[in-house]
């Protein structure tokens, strides 16, 4: 429902099932998106949240609050978080590694090198279909590229254009961290992740978390191609302002 610096949302729903991944609006912003996509948000099963920076839980506090919701986090996510967030109507922690069931679909974690203390990203399991996140990367690693094999749609972060970045208005220690093996995919970091892990079965593409200062969605868009090749499968550009439309697999 959002993809930015300015807040992120990830809205999922299989069989009667219905999850937010982040909420980096506030409630009445969510609120407000999901109706766009004809959905409410009361009656989710779950609210998870991948990692404790401001644009990924900003909303959360109110919004289990509002409609008496569970967290699900990791325990080093929630350690940073708890005092930002205040008192939550439950807490039930995950780790990577250890899938969360509910019913048929089932949300596994797995860790992510982030400036964040114990941050993850998701793979969704629904009937053998697979729907990957990797958003709030540092960097590819063999790990991340192992859990994002044989997908049929990805999330993936494109955050910036190193030269663009090099030379926009950031300061200098916002430009290093955000370049740093702890922050944020850049075009090419993408095209890598993208070259490692497309298969003929891969038909929907993500590009997410895109900077508005530093990046352009067509060099973003124009690197991903190049990297998947000819058989590309759909591709979309996640905006801040406004949701996606609901994409069916």
């Amino acid at each position: 429902m959002s993809s930015g610096s300015g807040g992120n949302s990830v809205y999922i729903e299989a069989e009667g099932k219905r999850i937010l991944i982040d909420a980096g609006l506030s409630e009445k912003k969510l609120s407000q998106r999901i109706a766009l996509i004809d959905r409410p948000l009361s009656g989710l099963d779950a609210v998870f949240a991948t990692h404790e920076h401001s644009d990924h839980i900003r909303g959360i506090g109110p919004l289990l609050r509002k409609h008496q919701l569970s967290l699900f986090t990791t325990e080093g996510t929630y350690k940073k978080a708890y005092r930002s967030m205040g008192k939550l109507p439950g807490f039930n922690p995950i780790r990577a590694g250890q899938p969360v069931d509910f019913g048929e679909l089932v949300v596994e974690p797995y860790a992510t090198p982030h400036d964040a203390e114990e941050s993850v990203a998701f793979v969704i399991h629904y009937r053998g279909l697979r729907l990957g996140i990797a958003t709030d990367l540092g960097r590819v690693t063999q790990y991340v590229i192992n859990k994002l094999q044989k997908l049929d749609a990805l999330l993936i972060e494109a955050n910036h254009d190193v030269d663009m970045l090099d030379a926009g208005p950031y300061p200098w220690v916002t430009k290093r961290r955000i370049k740093s093996d702890v922050g944020h995919l850049s075009n090419e970091a993408c095209g890598e992740l993208l070259s490692s892990v497309k298969h003929s079965g891969l038909r929907i593409v993500v590009l997410m978390h895109m900077s508005e200062t530093n990046n352009h969605p067509e060099l973003a868009r124009i690197t991903a191609q190049q990297a998947l090749g000819h058989d590309s499968p759909k591709m979309i550009i996640a905006e801040q302002n406004h949701p996606t439309p609901l994409m069916l697999l």
